[in-house]
């Protein structure tokens, strides 16, 4: 399979000569699905790609277990980061409290949040991600932990991990009601269908896939994902879907 990849990448770069073009393969990566192969960077044309079991792409990462884990922790670190920088000037200052609230919403979350429609997220990938939204509302607000303040009376929106389950179901609804021609839509109607018959699942736990996740978030009003399919082609009676999937979770 390795050598069928090269040689097509090899293809690739003689059609771009073609057009003038040139592939920089000191920024090229081949990730490697499962990370078992043992060699680190293989021999492609005049340069050397880099095998790795994960890559930044289009400000995501991108992982070979599929997983959303090592971007959901990226990502609070990015936030943090964030956080810490605005401290002096924006935290600390005299601007009012519903000003800097908003500027959380504005310029912190979006960082969190990027590409989380995405996400495989579980239990506790979701809790570290609210544990964040808390934390950075604490010290929006200066309260310490002497003050034995909870955190329903500290909180002001909904959760953060409540976003990412709308987004997700709302994507979820993009990719139903897309073209059957569509590269995105015809996968993830494969999986909904089922796999060939002759598919055999690889020995170890089952991952958590993106789907998984879907089936999670909707299980609380007893649909599957062969009914959300259906029901997501009509936009307004999917987004009534949504709303109720996010209401029920926000009152758990």
């Amino acid at each position: 399979m390795l050598e069928v990849l090269v040689l097509g990448m090899t293809i690739m770069q003689e059609e771009a000569a073609v057009f003038g073009l040139r592939i920089n393969w000191s920024k090229t990566k081949i990730l490697q699905v499962p990370p078992s192969m043992p060699c680190s960077t293989v021999q492609v044309a005049d340069g050397h790609v880099e095998m790795v079991n994960a890559f930044v792409c289009l400000g995501s990462m991108i992982h070979s277990s599929g997983g959303s884990r090592d971007e959901v922790l990226r990502r609070i670190g990015i936030a943090r980061s964030c956080m810490n920088l605005l401290e002096k000037r924006i935290w600390k200052s005299s601007i009012r409290l519903d000003t800097k609230i908003r500027l959380y919403q504005t310029y912190i979350v979006p960082v969190l949040l990027y590409g989380c429609e995405t996400w495989s997220t579980t239990k506790l990938q979701c809790s570290r991600i609210d544990v964040f939204d808390m934390w950075a509302l604490r010290k929006i607000l200066r309260i310490t932990y002497t003050r034995h303040m909870t955190n329903v009376e500290v909180r002001t929106t909904t959760t953060l991990s409540h976003l990412v389950t709308d987004r997700r179901l709302r994507l979820f609804g993009h990719i139903a009601r897309s073209s059957p021609q569509e590269d995105h839509h015809c996968a993830v109607a494969a999986v909904i269908r089922g796999l060939a018959p002759d598919w055999k699942r690889p020995l170890g736990r089952p991952s958590h896939t993106w789907l998984r996740a879907m089936e999670a978030n909707l299980g609380q009003q007893n649909i599957g994902l062969a009914s959300a399919w259906r029901k997501a082609a009509i936009r307004d009676d999917w987004r009534r879907i949504v709303d109720t999937t996010t209401l029920q979770r926000s009152t758990l």
